[in-house]
């Protein structure tokens, strides 16, 4: 079956910039949660150092094994994947549905004690919720790919038009 263009299709375009816009994310900022501070450039390290000290993020700052696990889970299943989804979506592969599924479903489940965790400490509000504008994203993006997956039976096929009745 034909496939539209990306440009033609929005939301699988917000799904590549998201993929593409994760790696650097994961392999510069995310994983220093769980790797040796040797591995990184520092201009990496200054910028974790001062995400750390302007926004006060918990997670990032006490690390507890709860969410080094999701991290390790990020570096090694995720990061891959972005690479694999921002393909699939920019090509309009029909094979990503299912790992797109699973990844888009488990993803999103992951955000719900990390934005639990931002939402019931005791911050003020205004770093409570820009914590959570911050992480937001990471819900709704992955949220919406294992939404349209698991609903869209072939979501990148083009339309075919309806056949008119000639007139005679």
């Amino acid at each position: 079956m034909a496939v539209k263009s990306l440009l033609s299709r929005p939301l699988d375009l917000l799904f590549v910039i998201f993929f593409v816009t994760h790696i650097p994310i994961t392999l510069f900022v995310d994983s220093q949660a769980v790797l040796p501070s040797s591995w990184y450039p520092s201009l990496a390290k200054e910028l974790n150092t001062w995400y750390l000290t302007e926004y006060n993020d918990p997670l990032m700052g006490e690390m507890p094994p709860w969410f080094k696990a999701l991290v390790w889970n990020e570096v090694f299943i995720q990061l891959p994947f972005f690479f694999v989804g921002a393909y699939a979506f920019a090509a309009g592969k029909a094979w990503i549905r299912k790992p797109a599924i699973v990844y888009g479903l488990t993803t999103a489940t992951t955000l719900v004690p990390i934005l639990g965790e931002f939402i019931l400490s005791p911050k003020t509000d205004f770093a409570r919720w820009t914590l959570v504008a911050f992480y937001i994203p990471y819900l709704i993006v992955p949220l919406m790919i294992g939404i349209k997956m698991l609903f869209v039976e072939q979501p990148f096929a083009r339309s075919m038009p309806v056949p008119r009745k000639k007139k005679f």
